[in-house]
């Protein structure tokens, strides 16, 4: 009995190892497995042709890899070393610039950068001697966007800088969150005045180098020397587009000009996460990091789509808000088709970066994946986003259509212009836009021309037209003088308001 109790012990412990010896070829898929996996899925579910990510954990890189394509015709994959436009992710590297400025007692936060700037002038006199550094990267200087000065423009950063007291102030100043890309413009002609080396120069040198970016490259001509960077791509009929690089972000380079990888981006973020440091070297103090990391302004209108989410300030070159109870900072970019998007939990040591190289999901993509990456390593329950994302984009299109549906039902129906077609041709200026080129193609239709892009304007109602293209439903109001004659135009320019033109007598040749 006892050698056939032995024998029976012996073959129930055979069975269970050669069971554990055989379950253990199957191991059960790790998160960066599931990773990859839900990332391909995000890519066909959302129509990106290519991505990069990265994910720094407790003071390391975690994982990089790029997804797609970053050459469409050529089949070319995406790496995780591949270069993208990070777009307006660059105002916390020229918000971290102005702190590594304050730790050499070279600026002072609440200072009116008047007293270093004496050239510095807006159209509103109380807000030109009152704005310090601080207002210039919280986004509440009172100044709207303006972004149609720049974008497109045959202009240089000395000449936006100089055009800015022709623009209207729309807020007090410090009454509200406004974003707006020129004053980080003007935060880094700050940092050049201060430094007395180029912006570029400077963020090479005391940001770049010691972070061990050295792929990085700050204007499109260095991107164009890279033998791994992506092109962007818009979408037509379900085909993919290139998009092109005319938009003259390098003269805003502080703003939005930064050309990154996943991979070097990380490094970002571990300095972020480390208090200023980065390996043996203390790139900024962690007080003044942590200026730009406190919450500034609050973010109006003051909104929380998903109940996850808190309510979002701004500091200075971050987003603050919190992700399902954890602080997060962030900050997206879009730049010519680019989407990007960098994430980090203070308080938990992780930080995510996004980088796609198409707009048409817009930030839909960049967040399903950013909070995928949160759910999994902050380890939380995981959130399907993709289809809470879906029904907010829908959301969005409805608010679009309907926004159309209502300007077509206040159009006031048979009107006429009050003068003759050709009275309206000619070319509107304005001291910062530039110039406006309009020709007579009909009775009510006009072919437009600015900053080298055409537009075409329809009559609307009386005196007012409205745009296409480029200055799509933008309504176009014409104004005579006491002869009677049409001598000027305003134009309604989104996040700008009402901007006048005035018509060149006689029309330039």
């Amino acid at each position: 009995m006892k050698f056939r109790s032995l024998f029976l012990l012996l073959l129930v412990v055979t069975n269970v190892l050669f069971a554990q010896k055989k379950t253990s070829k199957v191991p059960a898929p790790t998160p960066f497995e599931s990773f990859d996996g839900f990332v391909n899925r995000m890519l066909t579910e959302w129509r990106v042709p290519g991505a990069s990510v990265a994910i720094v954990k407790d003071g390391k890189l975690l994982y990089a890899k790029g997804y797609g394509l970053k050459d469409v015709k050529n089949n070319l994959p995406v790496t995780e070393n591949t270069l993208f436009p990070i777009a307006s992710c660059s105002k916390s590297f020229t918000s971290a610039a102005l702190a590594i400025l304050a730790d050499e007692g070279k600026l002072d936060w609440n200072k009116p950068i008047k007293e270093y700037l004496p050239d510095f002038q807006l159209a509103d006199e109380y807000a030109t001697r009152t704005i310090t550094a601080r207002e210039l990267v919280s986004h509440r200087t009172g100044l709207p966007r303006h972004d149609w000065t720049w974008l497109y423009a045959n202009l240089d950063r000395q000449a936006l800088y100089q055009r800015l007291k022709f623009l209207p102030l729309s807020k007090p100043v410090f009454a509200q969150y406004q974003y707006n890309n020129l004053m980080y413009m003007t935060a880094g002609i700050l940092v050049e005045r201060l430094s007395g080396k180029s912006w570029e120069d400077f963020v090479r040198e005391k940001i770049l180098t010691p972070l061990e970016m050295n792929q990085t490259v700050l204007t499109y001509p260095e991107l164009f020397t890279s033998k791994d960077y992506s092109l962007s791509y818009r979408d037509n009929n379900g085909q993919w587009v290139e998009q092109g690089f005319g938009s003259n972000v390098d003269a805003i380079g502080p703003a939005g000009s930064i050309k990154s990888s996943a991979t070097e981006m990380a490094n970002w973020l571990l300095m972020q996460l480390s208090k200023g440091s980065f390996g043996q070297k203390q790139i900024v103090s962690a007080a003044n990091l942590k200026e730009n990391h406190t919450p500034q302004t609050i973010v109006a209108p003051a909104e929380v789509t998903f109940s996850e989410l808190g309510y979002a300030s701004y500091g200075m070159g971050w987003s603050i808000n919190t992700y399902r109870g954890h602080l997060r900072l962030a900050h997206n970019g879009s730049i010519e088709g680019y989407r990007s998007q960098m994430t980090f939990f203070p308080n938990n040591n992780l930080g995510v970066v996004v980088l796609t190289n198409t707009g048409f999901a817009d930030y839909y993509f960049v967040n399903a994946i950013s909070n995928y990456v949160s759910d999994q390593w902050l380890g939380l329950s995981i959130i399907d986003w993709s289809p809470r994302l879906k029904t907010a984009q829908a959301e969005a299109k409805a608010k679009t259509d309907k926004a159309k549906a209502d300007n077509a039902a206040k159009r006031k129906t048979d009107t006429r212009p009050s003068h003759p077609a050709e009275a309206y041709s000619g070319v509107y200026t304005h001291p910062a836009y530039g110039s406006i080129t309009l020709e007579a193609r009909g009775e009510s239709d006009y072919v437009g021309a600015f900053h080298g892009l055409s537009f075409r304007l329809q009559h609307y109602h009386y005196d007012v037209f409205e745009g296409t293209g480029t200055f799509d439903q933008s309504k176009f109001e014409f104004k005579i003088d006491s002869q009677g004659a049409i001598d000027r135009m305003v134009v309604g320019i989104a996040n700008a308001g009402d901007i006048e033109f005035k018509k060149v007598s006689p029309p330039a040749k």
